[in-house]
């Protein structure tokens, strides 16, 4: 019986040692930041068109773009039409395999002659990064990877 009692009060105080003594490890982990692609953009025609129904004059523009990065990519291509008088936005998404270029073309929605902004939103990827940080752990951090032999 005092063999029981004295395994039992052992117990007791070994719990009670793992759950209260704590202690700092140093572990590292890996965070990620986002990267735009690099990407290269170029005009190669703007002109005046007859859009439907055949009676109004519009402005078309070409731009190519080209993904630099290594990987494909959907890019989206912002257009900001102005004649003047009015402004329109239209938005066109495009999928590039990495190295090559993509011709665009859109028409302006606005009659008459327009300015245009091209404005190119690259996807992003992730850059992994590894930090140190300090955890704290106590015995029972430990308990689990000693009995079921995960450490």
């Amino acid at each position: 019986m005092k063999g029981i009692i004295g395994l039992a009060f052992g117990g007791l105080i070994a719990a009670m040692v793992l759950t209260t003594a704590t202690w700092p490890i140093d572990q590292v982990e890996t965070y990620y930041t986002p990267q735009p692609y690099t990407y290269t953009e170029s005009e190669v025609l703007e002109k005046q068109v007859r859009n439907f129904p055949w009676i109004n004059e519009v402005t078309q523009v070409q731009y190519i773009v080209q993904n630099t990065n290594l990987s494909e990519g959907k890019f989206v291509l912002n257009f900001i039409f102005n004649n003047g008088s009015e402004t329109a936005t239209r938005t066109k998404t495009v999928v590039i395999i990495g190295g090559e270029q993509q011709a665009v073309t859109m028409n302006s929605p606005l009659k008459g002659i327009s300015t245009i902004v091209l404005n190119v939103i690259p996807p992003n990827y992730a850059i992994p990064h590894e930090r140190t940080v300090q955890k704290m752990v106590n015995g029972w951090d430990y308990v689990g990877g000693w009995v079921f032999g995960s450490r």
